[in-house]
Formats: structure tokens, C-alpha cells, sequence
């Protein structure tokens, strides 16, 4: 559902920052996103609940 909803919100978010600063510009929407799922990825969902055991 969350994809869904990115879609559907992302590229019209992109559309209002092109129109107000231009296209090359509004790129950093998405780069925004792909950074955030790389943070994510990387640190972000660590397991932090050490009572439960990860194999």
C-alpha cells in the first residue's frame, strides 16, 4: 500500500517543484527518496529487540 500511495504522491510532489524551480531540480525529490531507503537499508531497520533471535 505504501508503494501505492508514493506513487501516486511522489511524482506529483516532482511536478510542483519542477513547475516552481525547474525540472533538473526537481530531481532531488526522488534522490530524496532512494537516500532515505539506502539510510534505511543500511542503519534503520537494525534489529533492536535482542531478546528475539535473528539467524
Amino acid at each position: 500500500m505504501m508503494m501505492v500511495v508514493g506513487g501516486g504522491l511522489i511524482p506529483l510532489f516532482q511536478n510542483f517543484i519542477a513547475d516552481q524551480a525547474g525540472y533538473l531540480t526537481s530531481y532531488l525529490v526522488p534522490l530524496l527518496g532512494v537516500a532515505y531507503m539506502c539510510f534505511y537499508a543500511v542503519i534503520g531497520s537494525k534489529n533492536v529487540n535482542k531478546n528475539i533471535p535473528v539467524d
